[in-house]
């Protein structure tokens, strides 16, 4: 699905490609079209706990934390990592990620991102993520 971006146009599939191509992430499912914006990209986002525990492991015993805790821990790496990848958007890029829930059937946190060009503001793009959580599993 092609977006308007400040002065240009973006392909969805495109920044799909490149968050697969330099991260641990995977796309699971380009949401651009549930942001019922023409000016949004959007994503559900997933990282194995696989990759997670081998940054987990440079700070803390994993055995030796609580289940909740390393849950937490989890959900808050996958959040820092998703807004890492702001790095390789467009100029004036402004994202928001949330990490919503861990997926014992694969052994993926699942997050959903949202993006806009910085002209959208803050608060309309945390407003969209909070919309598109509504929408996933």
């Amino acid at each position: 699905m092609y977006i308007v971006f400040g002065n240009e146009i973006i392909d969805s599939s495109e920044i799909k490609d490149m968050i697969e191509s330099n991260s641990n992430f995977k796309v699971d499912k380009d949401m651009t079209k549930g942001t019922k914006r023409e000016d949004a990209l959007a994503y559900q986002i997933s990282i194995s706990i696989d990759e997670l525990n081998q940054i987990i492991k440079e700070e803390y015993e994993i055995e030796e934390l609580e289940s909740e805790d390393l849950f937490d821990e989890y959900m808050t790496l996958s959040d820092e990592l998703a807004m890492e990848l702001e790095e390789l958007m467009p100029e004036e890029v402004i994202m928001n990620a949330r990490a919503y829930k861990w997926d014992n059937s694969e052994d993926r946190i699942r997050v959903i991102i949202a993006m806009a060009h910085s002209e959208l503001g803050e608060l309309k793009v945390s407003d969209l993520t909070k919309r598109l959580l509504s929408q996933v599993d």
